[in-house]
């Protein structure tokens, strides 16, 4: 791609990673041609470069989970400091910070989406992405919204402010409904109807039970917030190196070429889970982030992990290993086709026009046929080989 994309720190342990693969790429990838199109088969996989190709990736998910939670715990200092002495400067301080966190977030996702693959994980795969961002996220399950004064877990004081009790309320009756993760805080810093002002978390003391006051509780509940959010990401981060053996295990249990393909399962699901979601089909689709407007961000954010992984930077990668070189030209090319689309879209997402969208999903759609190798390229003209016939009477 031409390096506009988002660019992440733990990039550079993936493609320091793969610098040292080209040799055996090489061996597999380079062989005569002399077979035409239709006789083509299948790329076959060096196996040792699988081994270091799936052990880079494994450690370039860690990398990527531990600079997510130190984002988090960044925000989680901003929020701290927003509380303790409200002004609007601490408050975008704070939304600033949130932003950061949910794009390191996002670009763990792929990552993250592998860690799980398994059977015996995906249900606590799904379970940590619900907590930590699920979308959208309604503002009057959480807080006071325009014509409803009481509305909100602010102003429900039959509810205790808790952490426990505030992950009992996610989703309880719907899956708008969310208390936990990025999107409820969303609504906490950028305010219900993106109109949040400092003066909102002014502490008060009036009453015999100050506690109760609203103001105060959307304090506590602000503070709850963040605290679950790191919470699960430093679980997240304790559980991924290979000596911890919690989420490693099955996966490194797979033979490499089998760990390849858990990769490229992973990733389809990723495109088709996460980022199909991520674009609205009108402009009354729900959207990630309509608040922060930060969905396109997230998009180039995993784009940037999927592609870092496939065809990153120095050359190497899944498509090299598993695709043949007319998909890997492909995929490049949809990449980068892709990201220049998103780069012309209006910013908040929901914003673009609908044939701008309706194109992202077809091309969307076109990476995750040629990353699973289903979607075949027809050779070029340049690429057949001219075969001499004979001439009359010889």
């Amino acid at each position: 791609m031409n390096g506009s994309i988002i660019q992440y720190r733990a990039l550079a342990v993936l493609i320091g990673a793969l610098a040292g693969l080209s040799a055996c790429e090489q061996k597999a990838v380079e062989k005569p041609q002399q077979v035409s199109q239709q006789s083509i088969a299948p790329q076959p996989v060096n196996e040792k470069a699988a081994t270091e190709l799936s052990l880079a990736i494994w450690q370039a998910g860690e990398a990527q989970v531990i600079h997510a939670h130190a984002a988090v715990e960044t925000l989680q200092r901003e929020v701290d400091g927003l509380l303790a002495q409200p002004s609007e400067n601490k408050l975008e301080n704070a939304r600033l910070a949130w932003l950061d966190a949910h794009r390191e977030f996002a670009a763990a996702l792929p990552y993250i989406k592998l860690a799980f693959s398994s059977g015996e994980l995906r249900s606590q795969g799904r379970k940590l992405l619900l907590s930590v961002d699920s979308w959208p996220a309604q503002a009057g399950y959480l807080d006071t919204v325009p014509g409803y004064s009481e509305s909100g877990i602010v102003n429900d004081t039959a509810i205790d402010l808790t952490l426990t009790n505030l992950r009992k309320q996610h989703r309880l009756t719907a899956h708008e409904e969310a208390s936990t993760g990025f999107h409820a805080l969303e609504i906490m810093l950028w305010g219900p109807t993106s109109e949040r002002v400092a003066e909102q978390f002014l502490a008060k003391s009036d009453g015999e039970k100050p506690e109760a006051l609203a103001v105060n509780r959307r304090r506590e509940l602000t503070r709850l917030i963040v605290k679950g959010v790191e919470e699960d990401m430093a679980g997240l981060a304790r559980r991924w190196p290979t000596a911890a053996n919690s989420l490693s295990r099955p996966y490194l249990s797979l033979g490499p070429v089998a760990r390849l393909q858990q990769i490229r399962a992973a990733h389809t699901r990723v495109i088709d889970e996460q980022l199909l979601r991520r674009l609205p089909e009108s402009s009354e689709s729900d959207v990630e982030s309509s608040r922060a407007a930060d969905s396109k961000q997230s998009i180039l954010a995993i784009m940037a992990t999927l592609q870092s992984n496939w065809i990153p930077t120095g050359g190497g990668g899944l498509a090299v290993l598993l695709l043949d070189r007319h998909q890997v030209t492909a995929l490049e090319q949809a990449f980068v086709d892709f990201e220049s689309l998103l780069l012309r879209m209006e910013d908040p997402i929901e914003l673009a026009e609908l044939t701008q969208l309706a194109q992202a999903r077809k091309l969307l759609e076109r990476i995750a046929g040629l990353m699973a190798g289903t979607t075949q390229v027809p050779v070029s003209d340049q690429d057949v080989m001219p075969v001499s016939l004979p001439v009359d009477g010889e």
